[in-house]
């Protein structure tokens, strides 16, 4: 019987024995769903960016991409030539979305490569916008 629920694709790794310990623990402890830890750890860690040309080279050439692309959706969007799906356009928003926020969180991890000083104390801004529609929903 075909269901209309779309699962999600599965993301797995092998991490040591070790590891492994290390991240149910913390699973545990945390009182999470270890999918749920996993997703939230990785979510709304710090990216830390190794400071070799070809990594700061992917950046920038993933940042021109999406640069050229919403020249391009603009340019439709002002021709009245954009024509999407909900659908189709509700995937292009969440690819963007991600794309933009992982941008912005490498350039944060790669930040003391072109600072003099180490990036101190920042809020983590995700972290801190799920707070703040939580604190919506809620009405606090």
């Amino acid at each position: 019987m075909p269901s209309n629920h779309k699962e999600h694709p599965t993301i797995s790794f092998r991490p040591s024995e070790w590891a492994r310990k290390i991240i149910e623990q913390r699973a545990e402890l945390s009182g999470m769903y270890k999918k749920d830890f996993i997703t939230r750890s990785c979510v709304y860690s710090n990216i830390v960016v190794v400071g070799k040309n070809e990594n700061i080279q992917r950046i920038v050439d993933e940042a021109q991409e999406m640069q050229a692309v919403m020249i391009e959706l603009l340019e439709q969007i002002y021709s009245g030539r954009f024509k999407l799906s909900d659908e189709s356009y509700n995937q292009l928003k969440e690819d963007y979305m991600a794309f933009t926020i992982t941008l912005v969180d490498i350039l944060d991890g790669a930040a003391y490569l072109f600072e003099k000083e180490a990036v101190k104390n920042r809020k983590n801004w995700k972290a801190e916008l799920e707070l703040e529609q939580y604190r919506n929903i809620l009405k606090l």
